[in-house]
């Protein structure tokens, strides 16, 4: 190979990201780690395109949000405005109309926010929990027929590589 020194052990080349390992990969696994990440990256991509909507940044209609505001608010942590927005990963102003639509259609409602903070906070009524109910066996139904085909414990293998990313991601912040 040009510019090798007769005699010099081999020149390995590796990604300047990745450190030294005492002995090389296996090619299988590297490949596998290697898909497992441009899966990653698209599942990230089509969230990022979910949560932008088919008309800008926010579509009141879409179910998707719907859901994932009904679902942040049914954990009832008292989230400001702010702070629900970041959990939606949508601006401040996306959420308080998100929030007027939804109030306006009776599943959402102001409330005091507890533990001795001031201002309000909201919280679903009866109608936004039925609401989240439907839409949560909508996505079941979907999410079924989706991976039909995948045995049980691959299914598992999934939720567990989900959870570790999920970690790896929680502990760089």
């Amino acid at each position: 190979m040009p510019g090798e020194v007769l005699g010099a052990p081999p020149r390995r080349t590796r990604s300047v990201c990745a450190a030294p390992s005492p002995e090389p990969p296996e090619p299988r696994r590297e490949e596998a780690v290697e898909t497992l990440r441009y899966a990653v990256n698209g599942f990230l991509s089509a969230i990022r395109a979910d949560r932008a909507g088919p008309e800008g940044p926010i579509d009141v209609d879409a179910d998707g949000t719907r859901y994932r505001l009904l679902a942040a608010l049914a954990d009832e942590l008292d989230l400001d405005n702010e702070r629900l927005a970041r959990v939606l990963g949508l601006t401040a102003p996306a959420v308080r109309d998100l929030l007027a639509v939804h109030g306006r259609e009776g599943l959402v409602e102001a409330v005091r926010a507890g533990r001795g903070r001031g201002g309000s906070v909201a919280r679903l009524t009866p109608a936004g929990r039925r609401e989240l109910y439907r839409l949560d066996a909508l996505f079941r139904e979907s999410w079924e027929s989706a991976f039909a085909d995948l045995p049980a414990e691959e299914l598992r293998t999934a939720a567990r590589v989900l959870s570790r990313l999920s970690g790896a991601l929680m502990s760089s912040r």
